[in-house]
């Protein structure tokens, strides 16, 4: 059995980082090669994206990451859900560099699909994949020895998925289907470029295109469906023996034997990502904030949570997992003072309509297993249309309020 050859490719700020690795027999369909950057196939396809603030472009980042051994270097994401980017799990961890990145920042394009200097938003928070960290741990050098699930996940200091939306997520994946690879190529620095073609073979949780050109700095950029749904990432490539700095070119009659890679959003992989991403939990119960009269709500409702954070709302988070079904909770609403109240009980809410207030809906379940418990607190100054009730998994959030002269008055329902 010939050698299999491929290399992962993030820009760094001196050089490109590229190093061949024998991958196991069992990947088949991975070509022999030697040491390469990445591969263009001629005529080079790619193009601009020149209209890098619709959707779905607006939610691809160029991501700058300060690496573990001080090298700064430049890659590609997505945003997945309001404050979460999903790359490649290189960019995040990479024994040969160092280990873990030191720092990293997020930017949004323009229109035009340069970079945004003025969208910096800070990672906050980094979760690798354990699959990546052990096989990685084993090399020195290079791409792992062996398949690995190349997916982190980013967390930002800014809810900028509210702003633009996220791609949805799929599993499903077949020879031949039409895809696009956009992301932030180091040979266009700092400007948005893709290319659509197809996907040539699959082999879990890889699969290949060879007519998909890319350029170190793509490391982390979205492999999407011709629906907008996310089917992976890129990830790594073929080395062409001849490739040579800076042209990168692979001619198009052996474009078939050096492809390009991505790993694959498997269910598996995207039931890792869920849960490590609170807010794409089909659980989720979302927290939005009101600054003009302090109201806290609770919804379910995604669509519900960007169309306030758009008219002045600030999100706030996942304020607790509950279930899809369980006790009823009920959404009430006080026309005179603006205000939310939620309720178990059927016979307080029929007995707040009669006072006039208005019953909008039941807004989501309570967990009759009684896991955590949700309590609510009142703010005995609040006066006018200022919003009194607050609620709160966190004990810590409870008893600081509580030491403000808030009034802790009961559990109010429960969560996961």
């Amino acid at each position: 059995m010939m050698n299999k050859t491929i290399k992962f490719y993030l820009l760094t700020s001196a050089l490109l980082l590229f190093s061949p690795n024998v991958l196991a027999d069992s990947q088949p369909f991975i070509p022999a090669g030697g040491i390469s950057a990445s591969n263009v196939y001629q005529p080079d396809g790619r193009k601009m994206i020149t209209s890098a603030n619709q959707f779905p472009y607006n939610t691809i980042v160029y991501i700058v990451t300060v690496g573990g051994n001080g090298t700064v270097y430049y890659s590609s994401g997505v945003i997945i859900a309001p404050n979460t980017v999903l790359t490649a799990d290189h960019v995040i961890y990479n024994r040969p560099n160092g280990g873990y990145i030191k720092s990293a920042t997020v930017y949004q394009a323009n229109a035009n699909g340069t970079y945004n200097s003025n969208t910096a938003a800070t990672v906050t928070g980094k979760v690798a994949n354990p699959d990546w960290l052990a096989k990685d741990s084993l090399i020195t050098n290079g791409y792992p020895s062996n398949n690995a699930d190349d997916l982190g996940i980013l967390n930002l200091s800014k809810n900028i998925g509210l702003s633009t939306g996220w791609m949805g997520m799929t599993s499903t994946l077949s020879t031949n289907q039409t895809i696009s690879l956009v992301g932030f190529p180091g040979d266009h620095a700092g400007q948005m470029w893709g290319m659509s073609g197809n996907i040539s073979q699959i082999s879990n949780p890889l699969f290949n295109y060879s007519n998909i050109s890319e350029f170190p700095g793509q490391s982390g950029s979205p492999i999407f469906n011709t629906s907008n749904n996310i089917v992976g990432i890129n990830v790594a490539d073929a080395n062409y023996p001849n490739n040579t700095n800076p042209t990168h070119y692979v001619p198009s009659s052996l474009a078939s034997q050096y492809p390009n890679y991505g790993v694959q959003l498997t269910a598996s992989n995207i039931n890792w990502i869920q849960n490590n991403v609170p807010a794409l939990k089909s659980t989720a119960l979302y927290r939005v904030y009101n600054p003009n009269n302090g109201e806290h709500l609770y919804t379910k409702s995604l669509y519900e949570t960007t169309t306030l954070s758009k008219t002045g709302w600030n999100y706030e988070g996942v304020n607790s997992q509950q279930p899809a079904t369980g006790n009823a909770v009920y959404r009430l609403y006080n026309p005179n003072s603006g205000e939310h109240f939620y309720k178990t009980s059927s016979f307080e809410r029929d007995s707040l309509v009669k006072a006039g207030w208005r019953f909008e809906q039941i807004a989501f379940y309570s967990d009759t297993a009684k896991h955590t418990p949700i309590y609510r607190l009142f703010n005995p100054n609040a006066k006018g249309k200022q919003i009194s009730h607050f609620y709160t998994s966190s004990c810590a959030e409870r008893d600081s309020l509580v030491k403000i002269g808030w009034r802790y008055e009961q559990i109010s329902w429960y969560g996961l």
